[in-house]
């Protein structure tokens, strides 16, 4: 059988510790861009040696390399030598099956976007979406080079939990939840491709792709991460690394109860909540500007640049009145989120129009002025900067989370003798 890239012998690789070692410095790297070989010996609590027999051995590898010498203001001596990644080190694949759209996207090591393939649609139903994920990933790797496909490290698959469920928030038909749950989606790309496969929540893979592609200047190690999709969802960072509780619903904000007054459309019974997903989802602005006559994918472009975004005659009170409702939701559901765990921050980041969601973090903001922390930290308020593509880099980072990042498993991996 060929040996995919940087698939790895026990007998001669030297077991967990050595790869947790390996995984540890390109971690390290990875959080800083670049860094010098004596501030990765600080920072790992590896020795001089260690590092610099691990360093070699990336850099034979393909997977970092040195930068330009540059002299540190007020120290003496040598200008350091900073290592960092290489681009075309390694390639991932990401895929996107959203309620409203698909997403294909390629980056490399670094994280930067190579391609990116879009598709959207009312619903999605496996006869759409599955002929164009694989034409999709064709497309993608027909326009890599022999050597770069040898470097692709796998496919990392998104979707929310329950794909086709939630019918009549989706105005989906009948039946679609039952035709996911019996589609065999990992089949349908490895019979094209031989690449591993990896398979996530959406909203998590953005948050992995929040944690990842941000230094630990901009991101605490524990905060909370909301994502206003067509339904909000959220994920959770604790000490530095990606939770998903013994379920796999860690982070599952939108069915946190809120005052049921905040609901444009509140269901009759004797219930005084609502869940937050009823509020503050994408699905529910779409729903009150096509009421009022207006096309919601038109009135929300997300690719427009702020400066050139236009509000039509109309929509702005639409948007405004949604804005409040929503923001007042998430501010009382951080409020229950951080009295259950000591987040030091709370990400928002969504499908929204720039603007827009500026609008709506500032709305937060403005409510927890007025919620009671009494007894609690006030966590810091962070707008993302991701957006639309969260979800699909999240899904795309997958597999060099998986293949590169230190987990503490590796170090009882030990090969047997």
């Amino acid at each position: 059988m060929k040996k995919r890239f940087l698939e790895r012998e026990n007998d001669t690789d030297g077991g967990g510790i050595r790869e947790y070692n390996e995984r540890l410095i390109l971690h390290s790297i990875r959080q800083h861009e670049e860094i010098p070989s004596a501030d990765l010996v600080r920072e790992t609590g590896l020795s001089v040696q260690s590092v610099s027999r691990i360093a070699k051995r990336l850099i034979d590898l393909g997977l970092i390399e040195k930068r330009d010498r540059r002299r540190v203001k007020g120290k003496v001596g040598q200008p350091s030598v900073p290592l960092a990644l290489k681009a075309e080190g390694a390639y991932s694949i990401g895929v996107k099956i959203g309620r409203k759209s698909l997403d294909i996207v390629a980056i490399d090591f670094e994280g930067n976007v190579i391609k990116l393939i879009e598709h959207c649609y009312d619903y999605p139903t496996p006869e759409r979406v599955l002929p164009k994920i694989n034409t999709g990933i064709d497309d993608i790797v027909s326009e890599f080079t022999p050597a770069q496909r040898s470097r692709i490290v796998g496919i990392g698959v998104v979707a929310p939990y329950g794909l086709g469920e939630r019918s009549g928030e989706m105005k989906s038909p009948p039946g679609l939840a039952e035709s996911w749950s019996t589609t065999d989606v990992r089949g349908a790309i490895e019979n094209t491709y031989d690449y591993p496969i990896w398979f996530e929540h959406d909203a998590k893979a953005a948050c992995l792709a929040d944690m990842l592609l941000h230094r630990p200047a901009l991101r605490p190690r524990t905060y909370a991460y909301i994502f206003v999709g067509v339904i909000i969802g959220g994920g959770i960072v604790i000490d530095g690394t990606l939770s998903h509780g013994p379920h796999g619903y860690a982070g599952a904000i939108g069915p946190m109860p809120v005052p049921r007054e905040l609901d444009p459309k509140p269901s009759s019974g004797k219930l005084i909540v609502a869940p937050l997903l009823r509020v503050a989802s994408r699905y529910v602005l779409n729903e009150m500007l096509a009421k009022a006559g207006h096309d919601p994918e038109a009135v929300l472009l997300i690719d427009i640049p702020p400066d050139g975004f236009e509000i039509p005659e109309g929509a702005r009170v639409i948007i405004d009145d949604w804005v409040e409702r929503a923001g007042s939701a998430i501010a009382i559901a951080i409020v229950s989120a951080v009295s259950t765990l000591d987040f030091e921050a709370i990400v928002i980041d969504g499908g929204l129009p720039e603007p827009v969601l500026t609008q709506l973090v500032a709305r937060v903001a403005e409510e927890m002025d007025q919620q009671d922390f009494t007894g609690l930290m006030r966590p810091e308020l962070l707008r993302g900067d991701l957006g639309n593509r969260a979800r699909a880099m999240g899904g795309a980072l997958l597999p060099l989370y998986s293949k590169f990042a230190p987990e503490r498993e590796l170090l009882f991996n030990q090969p047997t003798t």
